[in-house]
């Protein structure tokens, strides 16, 4: 039977400790030898919307020893805004009842057979988050304990829960552009985390003086100047376009969380454009050392205690997908959650 689990389901049997304890072994596999992905890949046609475009992305990952693989798949519009001055990539809820659509299907490498679907916003969160926190694990200084968060949204939210759990914080200063949306943000997570959480009027208050600064935004220019840095931080962002060329040049050592250069993007002859919110900026990330082979001991997240650290969870791979839907769907089973589909819906004898 095929395991149709929601969102709901999925927050009784995944959160941040689970994930980030789900994902470390993946990376190693990866560089061991035991794990697969494929490089995302993103189909555009022209939206529904002035200025929007239609896109359907998927990325994919299979796993050794967890025997499974998973395939996700997001089917968005997207259009460009401004806020506070600065451009940004908006995922309009255009789905019915004003949603977004994101799945992962997860599948059984032992038989063939399709194992769950699962909608992706949670696990989406998690993975990103996750991975940014185990980067700081390894390349943020052993004392660092303030926090300069750029980005007030889930993302943003995801971030400070991961950091919250490799280091123990004593004070965080948030800042986006809307007033109300980071005065709330901050009196939400403060309650949350039990530790000071100060909302900022701009993002170099919330970058000077931070032990380890988080961006987590959905900007289509970068978000923090280059000058504001100092020696011995470490610097996360979740989107190359949050990041200044600057800012590349003035870290002493650079992670990724994968060597991909850009996405590999399909749109209509003559419409480029569709896809230049989603585009890389054709940075060689390839000359750099990825997280899972810092994980794996084979290249190193900080040196010395006066390095400027930096870290690009540049894209998603399909291997955060394999381990959180995997652990996902034990757990759900063991709970007896979700809807069990007949099989049969699924599987056919007619053979290719």
């Amino acid at each position: 039977m095929t395991l149709l689990l929601t969102n709901e389901d999925i927050a009784q049997v995944l959160d941040m400790p689970t994930a980030l304890a789900a994902l470390e072994p993946l990376y190693r596999d990866l560089v061991a030898g035991r794990a697969v992905l494929r490089p995302q890949t993103q189909t555009y046609l022209p939206g529904p919307q002035p200025g929007s475009s239609y896109c359907l992305k998927t990325v994919e990952g299979g796993s050794e020893r967890l025997g499974t693989v998973a395939l996700r798949v997001t089917s968005d519009v997207l259009r460009a805004e401004t806020a506070g001055g600065v451009e940004r990539r908006v995922k309009v809820p255009a789905a019915p009842g004003g949603k977004f659509l994101g799945l992962v299907l997860l599948f059984s490498t032992e038989h063939g057979g399709l194992l769950a679907i699962l909608p992706d916003g949670i696990i989406q969160h998690l993975r990103v988050g996750a991975a940014s926190a185990l980067a700081a694990r390894e390349m943020a200084r052993p004392d660092a304990q303030v926090v300069g968060l750029l980005g007030a949204g889930g993302q943003a939210e995801a971030q400070l829960l991961a950091l919250a759990l490799v280091r123990p914080l004593a004070a965080v200063r948030v800042y986006s552009p809307r007033t109300e949306r980071r005065t709330a943000f901050a009196a939400r997570m403060q309650a949350r985390l039990d530790v000071p959480v100060t909302p900022v009027d701009n993002p170099q208050e919330a970058v000077e003086g931070a032990d380890i600064v988080a961006a987590a935004t959905n900007s289509a220019t970068p978000v923090l100047d280059a000058a504001w840095l100092r020696s011995g931080q470490h610097v996360g962002f979740i989107r190359e376009f949050e990041m200044s060329d600057a800012v590349l040049a003035r870290a002493d050592r650079v992670v990724v969380h994968t060597r991909q250069g850009d996405i590999d993007h399909h749109t209509p002859r003559g419409q480029e454009a569709l896809a230049r919110l989603q585009r890389g900026r054709g940075v060689a990330w390839d000359r750099y050392p990825e997280l899972g082979e810092v994980l794996a001991g084979e290249a190193a997240g900080r040196g010395r205690a006066d390095e400027l650290t930096l870290f690009m969870n540049n894209f998603g791979i399909g291997i955060q997908f394999t381990a959180l839907a995997t652990h996902a769907y034990h757990q759900a089973r063991e709970r007896g959650l979700g809807r069990e589909l007949p099989d049969d819906w699924f599987l056919e004898t007619i053979q290719p």
